[in-house]
This record gives structure tokens, sequence and C-alpha cells, in this order.
């Protein structure tokens, strides 16, 4: 584990039984952090698909990698693990991802891996579109979608990217995600890249949005009751109802998130 000692947080455990923010889906998703996938990250995705033997469709397309994607490359960390149903729903053109064949392909999974990158590709190649709305279908029929770095980012609502993180006390226009999570903001390599208050103006600007920042190696299991943690590191949850009730208090927010370790739950505040 990563040893972090920050004051401005608190290390809460225990488990929720309220409704996560802004997540309505009957599936679950597993948002990592980026870095190495762990064997523990690789065997949630297993148990929650139903096994190695059912069908998985990876995107991609966060990559700029064209040569890796045709050659398959992509599907080498899969088969590795012991999956044998894989399946590459793949395009940069739009018109392309409304094409009945790449959603048959989304319709028959039980899980959708998104790869690393840069997310803004991910919403331009899909954002919108049949693919889009397949996603979306697959996790109100119960699937699992999972993704890493770019992959968990795009998940959200709000993207948050390099232009930002270069100016945070400028006003920014934030692109817009898959919304799987609506209303979220998701960040990755946190810890590692020393990004942890990355969040914070984004929050500012947009106080309705609910914050997910996770560090590298590890995971966010979402679904409707609670925010799990798995893997090697630290999430943190910035909550705009605690955030609310600091201002309250005291008349301004001092502690903008809390950290969940591996085994930990996120809670609603009240």
């Amino acid at each position: 584990m990563r040893l972090l000692a920050l004051v401005c947080v608190l290390v809460i455990s225990g488990s929720s039984l309220a409704q996560v923010p802004n997540y309505t889906r009957n599936g679950h998703l597993i948002i990592i952090g980026g870095g190495t996938i762990t064997d523990t990250i690789y065997r949630k995705f297993e148990q929650l698909i139903g096994g190695k033997d059912q069908p998985v469709v990876y995107i991609p397309t966060a990559t700029g990698d064209e040569p890796w994607i045709q050659q398959g490359k992509h599907l080498e960390k899969f088969t590795r693990q012991g999956f044998t149903r894989l399946f590459t729903v793949h395009t940069r053109d739009r018109a392309k991802a409304n094409d009945l064949a790449l959603v048959a392909l989304i319709d028959q999974a039980k899980g959708v891996f998104l790869g690393g990158g840069d997310q803004e590709k991910l919403a331009e190649a899909y954002g919108g579109t049949a693919v889009h709305r397949a996603l979306l279908a697959l996790l109100d029929r119960g699937g699992v979608i999972m993704g890493t770095s770019a992959g968990a980012t795009i998940m959200g609502s709000v993207l948050i990217g390099g232009d930002h993180r270069k100016t945070p006390h400028l006003p920014a226009q934030f692109p817009e995600g898959f919304s799987l999570m609506p209303n979220t903001a998701i960040d990755q390599h946190v810890l590692v890249r020393n990004r942890q208050f990355d969040l914070v103006p984004v929050l500012e600007s947009r106080p309705e949005v609910f914050g997910l920042a996770i560090d590298e190696s590890t995971a966010a299991v979402v679904n409707k009751e609670s925010i799990s943690v798995i893997g090697e590191s630290y999430m943190l949850v910035f909550d705009p109802k605690e955030w609310t009730q600091q201002q309250k208090q005291w008349g301004r927010v001092y502690r903008p998130f809390r950290i969940y370790a591996a085994g930990q739950s996120w809670k609603s505040s009240k």
C-alpha cells in the first residue's frame, strides 16, 4: 500500500445502503485509475460477467496507436487472463458508430472494456451514437462496463483533461463524457501523478457534480447501493452534499474529499 498523510482528508470504512448518487442502472461499473490492472480487478470482472467464457467487447479507440489495434494486440491482456470470447468494437468514424454490426456485438456481450489513452477520442467517436446507447442498454440489462484511465474518465459526464490541469484557475468548458454515471467527474492516476486536488475547481464551478478520483492499480466498483474499492491503492470521493454541509458549518470547504482503501466502501453523508 502506498502511504498517504493529508490533513484535509478522513479515511472512512463501512458499507453503504444508500442510493449511489446519479447511478440507477442495473449493472456494474468497474472504474480503474490506470496503471497495472491487478488480478483482483480481473477476477471481479470475471465474477460479475459470469465467467471467462462469457462474451466481452474491447473498445480500444482511446489510443491513437492504430497498428496496435489492427494487429489485435489490445486483446492480449485478456487472453493472458484466460478470457476466451473476445470481440473488438472500434471506429473513428461517427457514421460507422451507428453501424448495426457494432451494436450487435455489444448487445450480445456480458461485459465491455474501455481501454486507456485520450478520453476525448472516445467522446468524439461514440458520444450520442448507437454504440453509446448500446453501452447504456448493456448496463440496464445487468451487464458490466470496466474501463481504465481514459476509459474510466469517459464513464462520467464531465471530462477533466490536460488543458484544465494547466490552468485550473481559469473558467473551463468541460467536454461531455458518456454519462454512464451522470453528473459525475472521474479522474485517474490520481496519487501517482499528484492529481488529488484537480477535481476541486471542477466541483467549485459545477456544484451539482459528484467526484471520483482513483489511483493506479485500483478500481471503484459501482452499483446502485455502493461504491467499493479493490486493488492496491486508494479512491477519493468528492461529495457535493458534504461540501454543502461544510459551507453551512464553517463558511467554506476545508475537507474536499474522503479517502477509501481496498475493502472499504463509500457511505453517503446524511
